[in-house]
């Protein structure tokens, strides 16, 4: 018996070498994407095993940078209010003229903002929203919509109260206040905004009766002047991106979701506890991750793939989804379908817009908001700022409050900024004209058309491209049963528009 054992007998060899060859080896030259790569007997070589390496973590940059727009572009607009105002929890920026949002990813132009950041670890805040023509929404720090206020909010512009805890808020610095409605956020911090819809001689006495607090503190009326400073949150670039997400990752708790994320970026020398120090190696993956994954991100954008999200105009829901489509790129303000986390959607329109909630996502008829883009012209060209351009509207859009076309420069997603300082022409703005079959032509162009066409004229800057939205507040049924459609957009001579 020991003898058998100690010398295998020419039977069991052959046994043994016919099951060894019915199973495959892994083949010690390979070609890929990232070029050949050599084994021996099925081990990587070291060359081989450092570009893996390499690939793999810068795999994993491109990628986190993309998880991590959404709360980039949360940190970057708060460091702008900090570096600008010295902006306190509470406090709200009132941004009344064309530069206190022009850079806000997609903001509007029509109608006066709120913006205010909220960190709720120690003390839950409580904000009193009046009565009155406002249209408000808060978001977590990863933006995912938590509230509705105002005019869409449960209490449908009629006022009321509203308490603010978050994952780390002490139970005993969670007010009970009768009444209120309750918020239970999964980040420290957050953002809110309020647009005040009302006429210009009563903004000030609505916007100042939002009175705003911590636990224990008398609520009071805490806005600061916009002084026309530049607001800004489209993300950073190079390593700047990296140490401010560094930064912003130290202030919240990690998510069960978002763990595997921090194992990616914790071989790349981000962790939560310890300084950003990274190697000379994990910098170059970094600066070149931030690169080809903000490139990836304008793809999600302007060439976006996924289903659900077009009209039949050809135009691409924003938010939401095209009835009765597969839910595709159009983001959902839970960034969740069922058991699938929306990466790709989410990364897509936190790169291009900010801030969602549950009536911007899904609005119902006249009650809540549409939004409609463009990103190339009739001709499959990106919609240059040195080439002239028509949106011939046609007549009685379909809105209980408002619409507006409003241009987006390609490079910031933040309004187009021109010695002209107007980015939107729409329902809102005086002197629009309209042709007599009730079509409005809006215009955008790097030189002014005919002085009877100026109202509705957008400038646009030669050398850097541009990307409109339609904004349908408070939109009708032809809005979601398509029965109203928008036109493409179609270069034109302005020299030539009707007299």
């Amino acid at each position: 018996m020991l003898k058998s054992l100690l010398f295998p007998t020419a039977l069991s060899l052959l046994a043994a070498s016919a099951f060894a060859q019915e199973e495959p080896m892994y083949p010690n030259e390979v070609e890929t994407r990232i070029g050949p790569l050599s084994f021996d007997h099925g081990i990587p070589t070291e060359e081989t095993s450092e570009k893996l390496y390499d690939y793999l973590d810068f795999n994993r940059a491109v990628q986190a940078y993309l998880w991590s727009l959404p709360i980039m572009g949360h940190t970057q607009w708060r460091q702008t209010y900090l570096d600008e105002y010295d902006i306190k929890p509470n406090e709200l920026i009132f941004a009344r003229e064309f530069n206190e949002r022009s850079l806000i990813l997609t903001a509007n132009e029509s109608t006066p903002y709120l913006f205010g950041w909220l960190n709720v670890k120690e003390k839950a805040a409580i904000i009193e929203v009046p009565e009155g023509p406002i249209i408000g929404l808060m978001t977590d720090f990863w933006q995912r919509g938590l509230a509705d206020l105002g005019v869409f909010g449960p209490n449908a512009g009629r006022g009321g109260t509203w308490v603010i805890h978050g994952p780390e808020t002490p139970v005993a610095e969670i007010p009970v206040i009768e009444g209120a409605q309750y918020v239970k956020s999964n980040t420290n911090n957050l953002w809110w905004l309020m647009r005040v819809n009302s006429p210009p001689e009563e903004r000030e006495a609505l916007a100042s009766g939002i009175l705003t607090g911590f636990n224990g503190e008398e609520l009071r009326s805490q806005l600061r002047d916009g002084e026309n400073k530049v607001g800004r949150n489209f993300q950073p670039r190079g390593m700047r991106y990296w140490e401010m997400l560094h930064m912003i990752l130290q202030e919240e708790p990690v998510e069960e979701r978002d763990q595997f994320f921090m194992y990616f970026l914790k071989e790349l020398g981000i962790e939560k506890g310890k300084p950003f120090k990274p190697t000379e190696r994990q910098r170059a993956l970094l600066e070149e991750g931030a690169v080809l994954g903000e490139a990836m991100a304008k793809n999600f954008v302007f060439r976006e793939r996924l289903p659900g999200v077009l009209r039949d105009d050809g135009w691409r829901l924003i938010l939401g989804r095209v009835e009765g489509t597969e839910p595709g790129d159009a983001m959902d303000h839970t960034q969740t379908i069922g058991e699938i986390g929306r990466f790709d959607p989410r990364a897509r329109y936190t790169y291009e817009a900010t801030t969602t909630s549950p009536k911007i996502v899904y609005p119902k008829v006249g009650y809540g908001m549409g939004y409609g883009g463009m990103f190339l012209d009739s001709e499959e060209r990106a919609l240059a700022g040195d080439r002239s351009y028509v949106i011939n509207v046609p007549a009685d859009p379909p809105v209980e409050i408002f619409w507006a076309i409003t241009v987006y420069d390609v490079d910031t997603r933040g309004m187009v900024r021109t010695d002209q300082e107007r980015a939107e022409r729409g329902s809102k703005h005086e002197g629009i004209r309209a042709l007599p079959d009730g079509t409005t032509p809006i215009l955008v162009g790097p030189e002014a058309p005919p002085s009877d066409w100026e109202n509705n004229w957008i400038k646009s800057i030669p050398g850097r491209a541009w990307f409109p939205y339609f904004r349908f507040y408070g939109p009708k049924q032809g809005y979601f049963d398509q029965s109203w459609k928008l036109p493409q957009i179609e270069e034109v001579n302005f020299d030539e528009l009707p007299k």
